[in-house]
């Protein structure tokens, strides 16, 4: 498996967002909020929204590159090919890697049941 986040897999256009988010399931957090729909394209995809009510630039840029990170690391761990935006919430910033990770793999495990029910 390809370990490396290619441009394929990032979500980039106004009509993917739009329509991400209004035909889009959505799994509650306490740090992020996941929005997620299947896709026919073999392989998933992700965008990361951090408002700039999270902190400075550098906070936001931090934030998204773990994220990311995360996302690229365990794609195998997602149930088929998904699209999905992550949008943050202000309590991410004092959030450790371990934490993040816990919350992340929560969400992944949530999806499946999900889809697993459906």
């Amino acid at each position: 498996m390809n370990d490396r986040l290619t441009s394929l897999e990032r979500i980039r256009s106004k009509k993917d967002f739009t329509s991400l988010y209004r035909n889009g399931s959505r799994f509650r957090g306490p740090y992020f909020n996941l929005v997620y729909c299947p896709n026919p394209l073999g392989y998933s995809r992700l965008a990361v929204v951090v408002s700039k009510k999270v902190g400075p630039s550098v906070t936001r840029n931090r934030v998204k590159r773990r994220l990311r990170d995360l996302f690229r690391r365990n794609k195998g761990l997602l149930p088929g090919s998904l699209d999905m935006i992550i949008v943050t919430r202000k309590e991410i910033v004092d959030l450790g890697v371990p934490e993040l990770r816990a919350g992340y793999f929560e969400a992944v495990e949530s999806i499946k049941k999900k889809r697993a029910s459906s």
